[in-house]
Order: C-alpha cells, then sequence, then structure tokens
C-alpha cells in the first residue's frame, strides 16, 4: 500500500510542478516578466528578506528556543532555500501579480543555487552541499519546462492561450492532491514530530516571513502579496536533497523540512484564498458599474 501511495504522490507532485512551470509560461511574454521585474528596489528587498532577514532571525530563535538539535538544523537549512514552486500557482489564488511571481521565483532559484552551498558550511559548520546538485532539479523539472512554454507563447499565442487553460484546472487538481496524498502517505512520520516543537514553530516560522514580506514589499497590492508569499514559501526540493545528503543518519531534519513545508503550503493558501476574495470583492462594484 506505501508503494503505490508514494509513487502517486511523485507523479501527482512532478505533474503540479511541471504543469505549473507550463502554465505559466503560457500564459505570460517574456516581457510581462522583465516590466515586472525591472524595480532594483523591488528584487534587493526580496533578496534580503530571502536570504538574510528569514535566516538570521531563524538562526537566533533556534538558538533560544529549546529544540531538539536536529529539528533546528531543518529549519536552519530550509530558511536559506527559497523559490519554491508552488509560488505562481499561490500567486494567482491570491490575485497578486502573476508575472511577478514568475519572475521572482526563478531569480530565488538562481540565487539558492548560488548562496545554500557558500552559506551552509558557515552556520553548519562540517556540512556542504554541490551547487550542481541543488541545481540540477530545479533547471530540468522548473526553468526548463518554463522556458520552453516561454518559447511557444512567443511564437503561438493563441496555441499557447488554449493551452494555459486546459493546464490551469489540472495543475490546481494536482496541487490539492498532493496535498492529500502527502499527509496519508507520511502520517506516521509527520505524527512522530508532535512533542518536538517543529510544527509549533512552522507555524510561527511561515507567520512571520509572510508578514516580513508583507511589511517590506511596495504600496502595489499584487507585487506586496507576492513578496509575503515568497518569504513564506521555502523551496522543499533544496532542503530535503541537503538534509539527505549531509545528514543521512539524522532522518528527524528532512522531517522538519517536510512538515514546515506542509504547514507553510496550508498557511499560504488559507492566506492566498483570503487575498483572492478580498481582490474579487474590491472588483465586484466596479464590474456591477461598467
Amino acid at each position: 500500500m506505501a508503494e503505490p501511495l508514494s509513487t502517486l504522490t511523485l507523479l501527482f507532485g512532478l505533474t503540479f510542478v511541471v504543469g505549473s512551470m507550463l502554465s505559466m509560461g503560457l500564459s505570460l511574454t517574456i516581457k510581462m516578466i522583465w516590466q515586472s521585474m525591472k524595480s532594483w528596489k523591488i528584487v534587493a528587498l526580496s533578496l534580503t528578506v530571502n536570504f538574510l532577514i528569514i535566516p538570521i532571525v531563524v538562526i537566533g530563535l533556534t538558538s533560544l528556543l529549546p529544540l531538539p538539535e536536529d529539528v533546528k538544523i531543518g529549519f536552519i537549512i530550509i530558511s536559506l532555500a527559497a523559490g519554491a514552486p508552488f509560488l505562481p500557482k499561490i500567486a494567482q489564488f491570491a490575485k497578486a501579480n502573476i508575472a511577478f511571481a514568475v519572475g521572482l521565483m526563478t531569480l530565488l532559484m538562481v540565487a539558492t543555487v548560488i548562496v545554500l552551498p557558500i552559506a551552509l558550511p558557515f552556520v553548519l559548520p562540517g556540512s556542504e552541499v554541490s551547487a550542481l546538485a541543488v541545481a540540477k532539479p530545479l533547471v530540468f523539472l522548473m526553468l526548463l519546462p518554463l522556458g520552453i512554454a516561454l518559447a511557444i507563447r512567443q511564437r503561438y499565442s493563441s496555441l499557447a492561450e488554449q493551452g494555459a487553460k486546459l493546464l490551469n484546472p489540472l495543475t490546481t487538481f494536482s496541487m490539492v492532491a498532493l496535498i492529500i496524498l502527502v499527509f496519508i502517505t507520511y502520517w506516521r512520520e509527520i505524527y512522530s514530530t508532535v512533542g518536538t516543537g517543529a510544527i509549533l514553530f512552522s507555524t510561527f516560522f511561515v507567520a512571520l516571513a509572510l508578514a516580513l514580506g508583507y511589511l517590506l514589499g511596495t504600496k502595489d497590492a499584487g507585487v506586496k502579496r507576492v513578496s509575503s508569499l515568497s518569504a513564506g514559501a521555502r523551496n522543499i526540493a533544496a532542503g530535503i536533497l541537503v538534509a539527505t545528503v549531509n545528514f543521512p543518519d539524522q532522518p528527524m531534519i528532512a522531517l522538519t523540512i517536510l512538515v514546515m513545508s506542509l504547514v507553510g503550503l496550508v498557511f499560504l493558501m488559507v492566506a492566498a484564498g483570503e487575498w483572492g476574495r478580498k481582490a474579487s470583492a474590491q472588483e465586484a462594484p466596479g464590474q456591477k458599474a461598467s
């Protein structure tokens, strides 16, 4: 039973990640993404929040709180891994600036490949990770499908629009199915973290990251929401890779990252849903008037 569930989880995970990249690439143009990223201030603030403020806060808090050592290590690793593949999809739910979400996700992924191998030995002496090992899954499962879809959009815009309409519901279904399957498949492992402080600190971590991203965002509501969501959404693929390569005999580290990612995803979906409803309510009077 466990093996078929694991296979299904992997299948829906790949469908969601690759499908999301294709869907976003077919929906946007390179010009739209580039225009959304032109403000150096927004880009600098996003990088500062994700790779400086969040890691410093997490390292400081984990050193003060009575958490198990492996749980602390898990949170430190994930604090350095940004650029979650589900950021554009969550931004879509929040009715935020999707072009900015795609551009920022790409930037954060590339930055993670650079920052993680450099910073990790300093914050966790004795640990190391290959930049190539971090980059490979991000390039082949995310950047390559995104690039192909953008090229199709550039050449065949009407076909791209039809493809995006077909992929949008598929990726939404895949994400919901993935969350449910992960809970069903790994419920024992998730339950084993109860009492370690991992779930409670995960909730605090995501809430704090959302708040930091939001407060340091710009006045533009769509960009502000993306800044907030990008801070709360961490890169589970990079985090799990670091944990399994460097700490193969300490499974609680990878479990902490998994739990934090699940708690974070649920938290982010709730926040995105609220923002989306608020945006729809604000749009409704204008639509009625027209």
